[in-house]
């Protein structure tokens, strides 16, 4: 049988839009599976952010609030002191640089090295790649903090609770003491609170003249309203002292 032209090309459309389809149908299946993760966290760089470990829940700390290049960085009880708080200063590519608020210096793999239990300490701000971290996603919001010199993470050494343990770098495991929360605690600034206004001293009202004295030998009782001016009244001395008044 002999198949007319026309019935032959409208199979041919029919046959094209069933391929455009599937290939539709494959290239949006593609697109899925491929689909990127979720970017970490962004940040406010004109913040000021207070770093929780999710193993401890103590914060990342400068050691006694030094302000020395090499000064340890340790976790400390949650206080939102000018040394528990750091801001993110760009680098570029996705990369920071973490400043202290107490100090200016920014966060420092010690020496430039690239070994798991390096400690991090401050340092003088220097752009340098020991100095820039880029933010991994971990659950509930938290971060990981990659230095990008070595590729390892920020973590507590030894999965430590205890106040005024080291934070090193170690093997990225996603593990909790390498889980940080970031708390922005805001400016920080407080107007300095105007005192009040003094008042001055109210004058005492000086005496008035008196108009007459009297030398009294008891004691004497006055009652009603007097309108005569000042009496003076006296009986211990001659009348012109003080006390007699």
């Amino acid at each position: 049988m002999t198949t007319s032209p026309t019935r032959a090309r409208r199979g041919a459309r029919l046959r094209a839009a069933l391929t455009g389809a599937v290939a539709l149908l494959v290239a949006g299946t593609g697109a899925v599976l491929t689909a990127p993760a979720a970017s970490a966290a962004t940040v406010d760089t004109s913040a000021w952010y207070v770093l929780v470990n999710r193993q401890s829940g103590k914060a990342l700390d400068v050691l006694s609030s030094s302000k020395d290049d090499g000064a340890q960085i340790i976790q400390y009880t949650r206080a939102d002191a000018a040394n528990q708080q750091f801001q993110f200063v760009s680098s570029g590519s996705g990369y920071y640089r973490l400043k202290s608020r107490s100090s200016g210096k920014v966060l420092d793999v010690w020496e430039w090295s690239t070994a798991a239990g390096a400690q991090i300490r401050q340092y003088t701000d220097a752009n340098g790649d020991n100095q820039q971290f880029r933010l991994a996603d971990s659950e509930g919001g938290r971060v990981r903090l990659v230095s990008k010199l070595s590729g390892k993470v920020v973590e507590v050494k030894d999965r430590s609770t205890a106040n005024g343990a080291l934070v090193v770098q170690g093997d990225d495991g996603n593990q909790y003491n390498q889980q940080w929360q970031l708390v922005k605690v805001g400016s920080g600034t407080t107007s300095p609170t105007t005192p009040p206004a003094t008042t001055a001293p109210t004058t005492p009202t000086s005496w008035p003249t008196p108009r007459s004295s009297t030398k009294v030998s008891s004691t004497i009782k006055v009652s009603g309203t007097r309108d005569m001016g000042l009496v003076r009244y006296y009986g211990i001395s001659s009348g012109d002292q003080g006390e007699s008044q």
